[in-house]
C-alpha cells in the first residue's frame, strides 16, 4: 500500500485550497497518510481526515498516547535515542522515521520552518517522490526547484545567516580571513557596517539593506545576515587582497 507523509510548518494557520485538493486526491486513492501529532498543520490534517471520514491514517508520535490523535487513528511509537536531550531533535527523528517508511511527501511550507526545510532535504536524499506547497508565493514548487540548492536559498532568503555561518561560508569558498566570530564581528564593528548598544548587535543604517535585524517583543535581539550580505563581504574581503586557500580548488 501506498503512503504519504504530510507535513508543513506550525506557523500556517489553515489549509491552503490546492493544497486540499492534494488531499482530496490522496483519499480517493486510498494512500495511506502518516502525519505527525503536533498542533499547526499536523492537527489540521488530522481533522481535514476526520472531517472526510478517512481512516486510512497513522500518526506517529515519541510519547504513548500521542498528544494529538483526532480520531482514534491507528499510531506509531517512535523511540528516541535516550542520548538525544532537546525536544526539537526528538521530532526530528520522528520525522526522519515518517520519510523513511514514506511513498510520497506532501510538505506545505513557510519558506522559514526548520523542521519543513529538513524534512524536504531529507526526501531530496532519500528521492523520495514530493510535493512542496510554499505558503507566501500561494503556489507548488515546479519539480525544477525541487533542488537541494534552490530550497537553500528559499530558507536562507528568510532566515538569513549567523555569524557563525557566514565564516563557515567563507572558508568553504577559500577565504581564511577570521578565525573566529569575534573576529568577525569585529571586523564589522571597525568597518562601521554593524553596531553594539547594551551588548546587542544591531546593523548601521548604511548596511541595514544586507542585515536582518532579529525582534522579540518588539525588542532587538540580535542579527542575521542576508544572502546578498555573503556576496558584499565575499567581494570586499577579495578586494583587499585576502589570501585564498588554493587548496580548496
Amino acid at each position: 500500500m501506498s503512503s504519504v507523509f504530510i507535513s508543513g510548518s506550525i506557523a500556517i494557520k489553515r489549509i491552503p485550497s490546492c493544497v486540499e485538493s492534494s488531499l482530496i486526491k490522496i483519499i480517493q486513492q486510498n494512500i495511506r497518510v502518516l502525519v505527525g501529532d503536533a498542533d499547526g498543520m499536523d492537527s489540521l490534517i488530522q481533522r481535514f481526515c476526520k472531517k472526510n471520514n478517512y481512516q486510512n491514517v497513522t500518526v506517529y508520535s515519541i510519547y504513548s498516547p500521542a498528544r494529538y490523535n483526532a480520531a482514534g487513528y491507528d499510531d506509531k511509537l517512535i523511540q528516541v535515542d535516550p542520548e538525544i536531550k532537546r525536544e526539537r531533535e526528538k521530532q526530528r527523528a520522528k520525522d526522519a522515521a515518517m520519510t523513511k517508511d514514506s511513498d510520497y511527501n506532501l510538505i506545505v511550507w513557510d519558506g522559514k520552518s526548520k523542521g519543513s526545510y529538513y524534512n524536504i532535504l531529507r526526501a531530496l536524499k532519500l528521492n523520495k517522490k514530493m510535493k512542496v506547497y510554499l505558503h507566501q508565493e500561494d503556489r507548488f514548487l515546479t519539480p525544477g526547484e525541487l533542488t537541494t540548492s534552490e530550497i537553500e536559498y528559499i530558507y536562507r532568503k528568510s532566515n538569513g545567516y549567523e555569524a557563525k555561518e557566514v565564516v563557515e561560508y567563507l572558508r568553504e569558498k577559500g577565504i581564511e580571513y577570521f578565525d573566529n566570530t569575534r573576529a568577525f564581528n569585529k571586523h564589522l564593528l571597525d568597518k562601521g557596517v554593524i553596531n553594539r548598544t547594551n551588548g546587542i548587535y544591531e546593523p548601521s543604517e548604511k548596511y541595514d539593506h544586507l542585515i536582518q535585524t532579529e525582534k522579540y517583543n518588539g525588542k532587538v535581539k540580535g542579527i542575521k545576515f542576508t544572502l546578498e550580505f555573503l556576496d558584499w563581504i565575499e567581494e570586499s574581503l577579495k578586494e583587499k587582497n585576502v589570501p585564498i586557500n588554493e587548496d580548496l580548488f
